[in-house]
């Protein structure tokens, strides 16, 4: 895998229209591609690296995948100001 293929997987995982993640960044390490970056969802992680496996097949995946933290119950809360009152 050379630098030109990297490119052409993340110019992939950006424009699939199953993902269209543009903050996954690879990186090729001796014989591995390492894909590092956030999602929004396991089932995403998933698909990205569906994509990856279809367009370059056979390659070592090494996944620093993480998912982003969403607000649960007691999370942070949010008040909406009225500008009207002072």
């Amino acid at each position: 895998m050379n630098e030109q293929h990297t490119r052409d997987l993340e110019r992939a995982i950006a424009t699939d229209p199953r993902t269209h993640e543009l903050g996954i960044r690879l990186q090729v390490r001796g014989d591995h591609l390492v894909v590092s970056g956030e999602v929004a969802s396991e089932e995403r992680r998933a698909t990205v690296l569906e994509v990856i496996r279809e367009h370059g097949p056979g390659i070592d995946i090494v996944d620093y995948i993480v998912l982003s933290a969403e607000p649960g119950p007691g999370g942070p809360q949010h008040e909406q100001i009225d500008p009207r009152r002072s």
